[in-house]
């Protein structure tokens, strides 16, 4: 990993800082093998990230509000510009960095190589409607049709791979790993692995299709993920009794209008700032969070503004050979 100093030093002097950061946090997830034990991969590098988050929202606050401003610009046009381009689009739902090293060494062994890995900022809300809207004049992408930029295909999971265009500009919506994502509890049926592992068992469907065009890869949104309390940041109890009416646990984000929102506090309260909001909604802040012991209660959510949520994968892929 990058040295303090060094990623301090980087974090002034680059132009976008945005961009040191999103290098630093990769780095967190690179893997010279794949790992043996997916889940204790995933649960210790959270650890790292959260406390790379938090060093972050202590020492250098103005991210979050470059962050806030980025996401509100996010026009969609990173992805309709690899459409004109000649890519073949692939926005996995919920696709974060945490799977794209490991997603390279699977990539890799079947004859695909990646790159280009770099990041979009998520429009806040970070929640799927945000961008489905944008690009699909929908907020439900399983309503997505064809329009004149392109042709546009949904595909639920494995096993529900339609035939794809050929030699026509494509995007296609992957319902995954979301749809598996919102399967994860405290209960630990299903897993963050079995998430990772059904995204990828149908993202090989879909490049079986597609050898002959580059690949594009990106997402809606990423996901906050914590089983442990060193993977998120606890709220003042106060505070965290008037969330928990508020904001149901898989979702950061509600409508600014919900009653009860003005009760909120949006100012800083001493060094602390834990909300977010535009016109139309009201986010949790950061990796800002509260326990549960419930065995139906969710380990992963979405919707505010935390580096891991807003910063998506925007990864180039190609065929070997």
């Amino acid at each position: 990993m990058m040295a303090i100093d060094d990623f301090l030093k980087r974090l002034i002097e680059e132009d976008d800082p945005l961009i040191v950061i999103w290098q630093q946090m990769l780095e967190l997830y690179q893997v010279d093998d794949f790992p043996s034990d997916l889940i204790r991969f995933y649960n210790e590098r959270e650890t790292r990230l959260s406390q790379l988050e938090e060093a972050l929202y202590h020492g250098y606050w103005e991210i979050y509000d470059l962050l806030f401003q980025r996401s509100q610009a996010q026009s969609g046009d990173y992805v309709l510009e690899r459409l004109r381009e000649g890519y073949v689009v692939i926005i996995a739902d919920s696709l974060s960095l945490r799977e794209v090293g490991i997603m390279g060494k699977l990539l890799n062994d079947l004859g695909w190589y990646i790159e280009e890995k770099t990041f979009a900022v998520a429009s806040f809300p970070t929640l799927t409607e945000s961008l489905s809207r944008i690009l699909l004049g929908t907020t439900y992408p399983a309503g997505g049709k064809d329009v004149p930029a392109f042709r546009y295909r949904y595909v639920a999971g494995p096993g529900e791979v339609p035939n794809l265009p050929v030699g026509e500009p494509t995007l296609i919506w992957l319902r995954l790993p979301d749809k598996k994502l919102e399967q994860v509890t405290v209960a630990q049926v299903t897993t963050i692995a079995d998430a990772f592992n059904a995204t990828m068992e149908t993202l090989i469907q879909l490049l079986e299709q597609i050898t002959t065009r580059p690949v594009f890869i990106t997402s809606d949104h990423g996901y906050l993920y914590a089983t442990d309390i060193s993977h998120y940041w606890k709220m003042p109890g106060s505070i965290e009794k008037e969330v928990r009416k508020l904001f149901p646990r898989e979702s950061r984000a509600q409508p600014s209008d919900k009653e009860g929102m003005e009760r909120l506090p949006y100012t800083k309260q001493g060094n602390q700032r834990y909300f977010v909001r535009n016109d139309t909604h009201v986010g949790i802040l950061g990796r800002y969070w509260w326990a549960s012991a419930k065995p139906g209660d969710r380990c992963t959510a979405h919707g505010g503004l935390s580096l891991i949520e807003t910063l998506v994968p925007a990864i180039k892929v190609r065929k070997i050979g």
